[in-house]
């Protein structure tokens, strides 16, 4: 079994991250897909219908089929539309669900000592923290923006401050004010590493992302070339669907590391595993080690 709860430098974070999701593989992913999965299908198929409308659009203005004055007003109709709400909405869903999932696996694991996980009992995890993480998302969302409104350095800030809310309310059920609070505790002389944590991670996710996105470019180029002349609704879903499906539970890989900095840094402050560790002498019969991991 990983300890959630333990020490780690930089390399180390980054390494468990991904040993946590090679030995989890199956059951975070079935959990993902289960959980996550109808949410972001959801919101595939919205911002594809909404795509094939504005290109549709904008196809017949350029084209001069029917010249129509008020092309930029249809355009611009369907960002207020029913269907444009309907992916904000199902995309802010799908993405703190996303977040919520992969957190409950991981108090399940912990909880567990690494036994078999349930997509049921992740399930029963991320129930009762829906509610209060959208609030908390959007909250630390408007947080952040106001930031990068007035000056950019302290909206990336409290970006990289926030990234711990989900992590922080997952865990511990604080509500807004109290995860703002322990949010700034917990990274306290700490900010960097979680930064750095954040952009490594982040990137090998974009990168790998952008395979999900060659079914985008390789529509856009069919229809560039003429050979896809027909801009049917059910191009754009598909490809829609792919690429946020894709996306959104590539993202878990993300936020896996953002928890192991958060147990990171709670160790270090608070020294909760060494303190379950300390609890448990005596209670459990000792294992023999097959290898001295040393100390981090």
């Amino acid at each position: 079994m990983i300890p959630l709860f333990q020490q780690r430098d930089f390399g180390n974070k980054i390494n468990v991250t991904f040993q946590y999701i090679s030995e989890n593989f199956r059951s975070l992913g079935l959990s993902l897909l289960y959980i996550v999965g109808p949410v972001a299908l959801g919101a595939g198929i919205a911002t594809g219908i909404l795509q094939s409308r504005v290109l549709a659009i904008a196809a017949e203005t350029s084209n001069g089929k029917s010249p129509n004055p008020m092309a930029i007003f249809q355009v611009m109709s369907q960002f207020a539309s029913p269907t444009f709400w309907l992916v904000i909405i199902l995309g802010i869903l799908a993405n703190v669900v996303v977040i919520l999932t992969t957190y409950a696996h991981m108090k399940v694991y912990e909880r567990t000592n690494g036994g078999p996980i349930m997509v049921s009992d992740v399930w029963a995890e991320v129930q009762p923290m829906i509610g209060r993480a959208v609030v908390i998302s959007i909250l630390s969302s408007i947080v952040t923006g106001v930031g990068f409104v007035f000056l950019f350095i302290p909206g990336v800030y409290v970006a990289v401050v926030l990234s711990l809310a989900l992590a922080v309310t997952a865990f511990e059920g604080t509500d807004f004010g109290m995860t703002w609070e322990r949010c700034f505790r917990l990274i306290r002389d700490k900010w960097w590493s979680t930064f750095g944590i954040i952009l490594v991670i982040g990137i090998i996710v974009a990168i790998v992302g952008l395979i999900f996105q060659l079914p985008n470019g390789v529509i856009g180029f069919l229809i560039g070339a003429k050979l896809l002349p027909n801009l049917s609704t059910v191009w754009f879903t598909l490809a829609s669907v792919i690429g946020i499906v894709g996306r959104t539970l590539l993202n878990a890989v993300l936020y896996t590391a953002i928890g192991f900095q958060y147990t990171n840094l709670v160790e270090r402050q608070e020294g909760r595993g060494l303190i379950s560790a300390i609890d448990s002498i005596g209670t459990n019969p000792s294992q023999p080690r097959s290898t001295d991991e040393g100390s981090f």
